[in-house]
């Protein structure tokens, strides 16, 4: 974190001296403007001032939250954008020194405002040749990194299920991250979690993120609030038996093979099987045992280009939407409800809240 405070340092130098300077404003307000640019850089030292972790800042007052998350990012737009500029100028192109400043500061506010709202619907079809007849017409939400935090509280999560609920799915499922910060900071802000409808079922794993704070107080908090645990277990519901794989703390590739293995051996004869797993990257181990669909999250869908690519070298080239592997079975990487507090920023790859309806596929005998 220091490195990158370093860099967005340098950058808001580069903006004052840059852009900032050529303004056709007075010297006492191009002056102020400068320091704003250096100011909105700090918001590494304002966490370190409240002693505010960086993995959820639950001691920093949520009206320097705000600045501090879109100063990070407004000064890296502005910064390169202003880089850019001075390019232009050096190639004898002229731009207005505005566009710059001005472009990097509402792309900014956009890509923070696309990372922190309440996910879109979005409805989507599952074509399976071998939907067992009670499964057909089943719907399914599946909902992945939801990262309740020191922004998204209580009321976000209320809003947030009050709106699930409005879609009467008949089964809920969570891939994993469901929560960021000590647990006592977060039992009431996942308390609507308990008022879920869902007749079918409400199935959870965990994540990688709940092995950062206190894996197994939150994992009982889940099943206190009504969610049943999955984590190395499974458990049929209208025809569907769903195969829960734990996480653990770490961000890259999971490889729970022997959990998987075993679970394997414990599913009924010709079960219609579903994975839930958080890292996507096991994929083709559930396919090569036969494995029907897989749920996943993790990536949060890219959040934007250029981070897309990185999350794709660390998930076996799986990051967002649909993929049939090469044994038929049918994997979907969520792009997410929501975003890591660290790092809040989307473009393009948006959250989702998605909801599965369940069909027959045309060609199945």
């Amino acid at each position: 974190m220091r490195i990158i405070w370093g860099i967005l340092c340098c950058l808001s130098l580069v903006i004052a001296f840059g852009p900032v300077r050529k303004l056709r404003l007075p010297l006492w307000c191009r002056w102020i403007l400068g320091f704003f640019a250096f100011s909105a850089a700090q918001g590494y030292v304002l966490q370190k001032l409240f002693d505010a972790s960086v993995m959820c800042p639950d001691k920093l007052p949520f009206f320097l939250l705000v600045p501090a998350k879109w100063g990070d990012i407004a000064i890296l737009l502005t910064g390169l954008f202003s880089l850019a500029w001075i390019l232009l100028r050096l190639c004898r192109i002229k731009c207005p020194a505005w566009v710059p400043l001005c472009s990097g500061m509402v792309l900014g506010g956009v890509m923070l405002w696309l990372g922190v709202r309440q996910p879109p619907v979005q409805e989507r079809l599952l074509e399976v040749a071998n939907l067992p007849a009670e499964a057909e017409g089943v719907r399914i939400a599946v909902i992945a990194d939801l990262h309740i935090d020191c922004w998204r509280e209580k009321r976000w999560c209320e809003t947030f299920v009050a709106r699930l609920n409005a879609l009467q799915p008949d089964i809920v499922v969570f891939t994993g991250d469901q929560v960021d910060g000590e647990i006592e900071c977060r039992r009431e802000d996942l308390s609507p979690l308990a008022a879920i409808q869902a007749p079918g079922g409400k199935f959870l794993i965990s994540g990688n993120h709940e092995f950062m704070f206190d894996a197994e107080g939150y994992l009982g908090l889940y099943e206190a609030l009504g969610l049943t645990v999955l984590d190395g277990r499974i458990a049929t519901s209208r025809g569907i038996t769903f195969v829960g794989l734990p996480d653990e703390r770490s961000l890259v590739v999971s490889h729970n093979v022997p959990i998987l293995d075993r679970l394997v051996k414990e599913l009924p004869p010709e079960a219609f099987s579903v994975l839930l797993v958080h890292k996507p990257g096991i994929a083709p181990e559930a396919d090569a045992r036969g494995i029907d669909v897989q749920f996943s999250g993790h990536t949060h869908g890219g959040q934007f280009p250029g981070l897309a690519k990185i999350m794709e070298r660390f998930n076996h080239g799986f990051v967002r939407g649909f993929y049939t592997l090469p044994e038929g079975m049918q994997l979907f990487v969520a792009p997410g409800s929501a975003a890591w507090i660290g790092f809040p920023y989307r473009l393009f790859y948006t959250s989702e809240l998605t909801l599965f309806t369940l069909k027959r596929a045309p060609h199945a005998e």
